[in-house]
């Protein structure tokens, strides 16, 4: 069976990436037949990739019961999070000198954590939120390939930390922070990777850090794009998230931010916030999809200074549904364009 395969160890190895990038093509790709005339071959589908996640699943917990624990900075131990069925534990420990002496590395950006956007783990899980820990106070503080040593980015480990340290966008921390709906994270992670991977000379992406690497790549550009879109739009099952992990500093008062034609698997959206805080509003319009409904649309508005929502119209009518903490409104689609008055003080009149 899959689950216990003994893998080689190698770059081109087998790992936990792998599978679960099987398992999630297969649910994702039988979801969408499964009302087509393949219905019942799809569902057959849909199950074996069921049976893929629960093979995974044992091999990573027959694994994890044999590995060391890890410690935390905070004095906590936690259990280990294994990237290879055939290694209970780091695997710079079992390879020491692999792969130009990275091999700790594919217990980072292609390691455990892979498996939450892949659907293998769910995000709120506590085994997600341990691997989340143990990635930003250790892997993400640890010497870099080429840059980046220990002792520098422990001094200054917020703006220096958030990323992985041998090829950032392999990492996909980014992701599960979204799929935690965690923001601020979200944030983070984006930004300062954007800063150690940027070429400012002609704006493209380096595949390693210091210049190194290919100074154009792919991957990297891929990976940023798809980043971009999960900050300014997503999907959550049949709703539609409008800027759900924007910088609250792009609603400072005077600050406009548009997107036009995002795409979306309910067809492209275009929406433009306009931020007049010193007047307390925030006016958003919104072009709703077309080619298929949402469920609902949600617009999330979070100020600088964590203003909450006293009132909403939608068209010139007033509008209850909305949750004025978290900054968020909650829209019935609609074919027609909306028009939003988001007021962060009582309007007069």
């Amino acid at each position: 069976m899959l689950a216990f395969r003994a893998f080689p160890a190698a770059r081109g190895a087998q790992r936990s990436a792998r599978p679960t990038h099987e398992t999630v093509g297969q649910h994702a790709r039988n979801e969408a037949l499964i009302e087509s005339p393949a219905a019942h071959t799809s569902r057959l589908a849909l199950e074996h990739a069921a049976d893929l996640r629960t093979d995974i699943l044992r091999a990573y917990r027959w694994t994890q019961a044999q590995a060391p624990a890890l410690l935390l900075h905070n004095g906590t131990w936690i259990p280990h999070y294994p990237s290879q069925v055939h290694s209970p534990g780091k695997l710079a420990d079992f390879f020491p000198g692999q792969d130009a002496g990275r091999s700790w590395c594919y217990d980072v950006e292609i390691g455990a954590h892979q498996l939450v956007p892949t659907g293998v783990f769910d995000p709120h899980e506590r085994e997600v939120e341990r691997m989340l820990d143990h990635m930003e106070d250790m892997q993400f503080l640890a010497d870099g390939w080429f840059d980046y040593p220990a002792a520098t980015n422990e001094r200054d480990w917020f703006n220096l930390g958030g990323f992985s340290k041998v090829q950032p966008y392999y990492t996909r921390n980014c992701e599960v922070y979204a799929l935690r709906d965690d923001v601020k994270p979200f944030v983070r992670s984006y930004f300062n990777t954007i800063a150690a991977m940027l070429n400012p000379e002609v704006l493209t992406l380096w595949e390693h850090f210091h210049h190194s690497g290919a100074w154009d790549k792919t991957h990297e550009t891929g990976y940023f794009l798809h980043q971009t879109r999960t900050m300014l739009v997503t999907e959550r099952g049949d709703q539609l998230w409008l800027a759900p992990f924007i910088t609250s500093n792009w609603l400072r008062d005077g600050q406009t931010l548009s997107v036009s034609n995002a795409p979306t698997r309910f067809g492209p959206v275009s929406y433009e916030i306009q931020s007049h805080m010193t007047e307390g509003v925030i006016r958003a319009t919104i072009h709703p999809p077309a080619r298929r409904t949402p469920n609902g649309i949600v617009l999330r508005l979070r100020t600088p200074e964590g203003s909450p929502i006293r009132s909403v119209r939608v068209n010139g009518r007033p509008h209850s549904d909305f949750d004025k903490t978290a900054g968020l409104v909650r829209l019935t689609p609609a074919r027609a364009v909306l028009r939003l008055e988001v007021f962060f003080r009582q309007p007069k009149g």
